[in-house]
């Protein structure tokens, strides 16, 4: 931070943004007064929270704005942005925001804005699920995955991921744009956070399970969609052409 007035990063979890930030090179080395770090990572509230002390100790600032989205739309500037902190600190920074983001919600509380993440990720997490036993159960029934991707598209339950990742599914790729690991990271963190916040979210708790089960089936740096091979292990039924 020696030489920007504003860093921006997007690591794979908490510990790897502690290490980035204070370690003895890190980030928090050239912290000074109105220099920001803004991280669009998915990690722990806890994490953010302490970070946001030890900034505000050099007096300097941290905002942590996770995304939706994933790199070609940052790379057309089409991200959905949660930035958290300091007011005054992210209308500093919106030229930068704006650069990366088609739309920005602003939270003063920082821990909002990853929860909020969080709770979009735990949207993502059981899409994938039910799209995978709804293309296993009409496998067995003889309905092709084509057709069942085409039903939904027409109706409401029409959604681009369901397009995107049963098209994928039926062309056996499961090459990553958003790893298995990373969404069992995110699962995890999101029960840790149910728990904190005292809410009972069983579905979720279910649903990590299955991650779990890709996980242990070393399936972890496929894309998370991947979890569908654990059912067709478990049915015997193998989705696709």
């Amino acid at each position: 931070m020696e030489q920007s007035e504003i860093v921006v990063s997007m690591v794979s979890d908490s510990k790897a943004l502690d290490d980035i930030t204070t370690r003895n090179d890190g980030l928090l080395h050239g912290a000074e007064a109105n220099k920001v770090h803004i991280d669009m990572s998915t990690v722990s509230p806890l994490a953010t929270t302490k970070l946001e002390r030890l900034y505000q100790a050099k007096h300097a600032a941290f905002l942590h704005a996770p995304v939706l989205g994933s790199v070609p739309q940052a790379g057309d500037g089409s991200l959905l942005i949660f930035v958290g902190g300091d007011p005054a600190t992210a209308g500093r920074c919106e030229t930068v925001l704006k650069t990366l983001g088609r739309r920005i919600w602003y939270f003063d509380d920082i821990t909002k804005a990853g929860n909020l993440k969080l709770a979009c990720n735990l949207f993502i997490a059981s899409m994938i699920p039910a799209l995978a036993e709804g293309l296993v159960f009409s496998q067995r029934a003889g309905v092709l995955s084509s057709t069942v991707l085409e039903v939904l598209k027409e109706s409401a339950l029409g959604a681009p991921m369901y397009q995107t990742k049963g098209e994928a599914i039926g062309r056996r790729n499961f090459t990553p744009r958003f790893l298995l690991a990373h969404m069992l990271k995110d699962l995890n963190l999101i029960v840790e956070g149910s728990r904190s916040l005292g809410v009972s979210l069983p579905a979720v708790e279910a649903i990590r399970e299955l991650y779990r089960d890709a996980s242990t089936h070393g399936l972890e740096k496929e894309d998370y969609s991947a979890v569908i091979k654990v059912l067709e292990e478990k049915t015997k039924i193998r989705v696709g052409p």
